[in-house]
């Protein structure tokens, strides 16, 4: 059996490290959305030109869970922080994955310039009645970023530069191992990813936007030990990540008074320095405001659908999705259904480069 690298980051493509609940409604496109804090940080460090004024993401919580997980079979979300407390459940339901996560990244960008913190925990395991398999990623990673607006705003460039402390891998225990652990046996280590993008804005109707995202520059390469050492009995030093570019497109169409619609297509690791499928690299995503609230969301990431809905107030967002993600088992591929729930509570100074102020702008 075989595990891809970590829930909620694209099949077998860890250079994205942070991908929110909004973004996997919308196929997992991540580059393109510029919205948030946090995300331009870590995708799309180009997009932070935008933030002229003070803007901080106090709260920007995302809980995740499969759809076995969910269906009352007898697991909990509190068991899946003890490998050795689900043991027997898994061995219950041998052949079905069970996967959970927690991701938080708090942010504050003012006049380009932001940093932020993130923390995430993933795990996912599953069972064949006699071994069973589990995945982890438990990541500690402060950012900073700047970006730079040229030629009043049609061209943008980024940097971002992160310090990634991670213990991840997939690892094999006994079925009868009523005292496994998710962060035993897997790889740890630290080390200096470097992210650059630079973003075209049209000056036309519907503000069409090109996005490319150098991911990795250089190489990254890790080196043993973590801020905090979250691996038990680590097996090794985290593999060095390859540097990868995404290209990415959106744009925007008013439909009618405050409704409006935001499209997005991203296309990853346009290098192939990942093992990623033709179609998984494709994500397409679709974005309906109906009001200045309320948000529904659908995407496409090769061949499996996403959607979600979302509700939004002055001071705070509430995201809920769902989403599918890609499980190898014994050689065959097959899609795991994931729900997702985003919390935010932010604050923004009045912007005068924020998306919509940008369309009314070109009226």
């Amino acid at each position: 059996m075989q595990l891809h690298e970590a829930v909620g980051r694209p099949y077998n493509y860890p250079a994205i490290r942070y991908i929110n609940t909004a973004g996997n409604e919308m196929g997992g496109v991540v580059a393109p959305i510029a919205d948030e804090v946090g995300n331009s940080l870590f995708n799309n460090p180009a997009a932070l030109a935008r933030n002229t004024k003070f803007k901080a993401e106090y709260l920007n919580l995302n809980l995740e869970s499969d759809a076995g997980l969910l269906s009352g079979v007898g697991l909990s979300t509190t068991k899946m922080t003890s490998l050795g407390g689900m043991i027997g459940d898994l061995n219950a339901h041998a052949g079905t994955t069970y996967a959970a996560g927690l991701v938080n990244l708090t942010a504050l960008s003012w006049g380009g310039l932001a940093v932020g913190l993130m923390f995430q925990e993933q795990a996912k395991a599953v069972s064949n009645g006699t071994t069973v398999q589990y995945d982890t990623v438990s990541q500690f990673i402060p950012a900073a970023g700047y970006g730079l607006a040229l030629a009043r705003g049609v061209v943008r460039l980024g940097y971002s530069l992160q310090y990634v402390s991670q213990a991840y891998g997939t690892a094999n225990t006994a079925a009868t191992n009523t005292s496994a652990s998710f962060l035993d046996g897997i790889n740890e280590g630290r080390g200096l990813s470097h992210t650059m993008s630079a973003n075209f804005v049209f000056p036309f109707t519907y503000l069409p936007t090109f996005t490319i995202v150098g991911r990795n520059l250089f190489g990254t390469h890790f080196v043993a030990g973590s801020m905090f050492g979250r691996a038990k009995n680590p097996i090794g030093i985290t593999p060095d990540e390859p540097m990868s570019v995404d290209l990415a497109f959106n744009m925007t169409i008013r439909i009618s008074g405050a409704a409006k619609s935001h499209w997005y297509f991203q296309y990853k690791d346009i290098t192939s320095a990942y093992s990623i499928p033709f179609l998984d690299r494709m994500s397409f995503g679709a974005e309906i405001g109906f009001s200045e609230h309320f948000n529904v969301r659908a995407g496409l990431e090769g061949t499996q659908w996403s959607a979600g809905i979302g509700y939004k107030s002055t001071g705070s967002e509430i995201n809920l999705g769902m989403y599918h993600e890609p499980v190898v088992l014994t050689g065959t591929d097959s899609w795991d259904t994931r729900f997702g729930l985003q919390y935010k509570i932010y604050f923004q100074d009045a912007n005068t480069r924020d998306r919509d102020g940008e369309a009314k702008a070109k009226q």
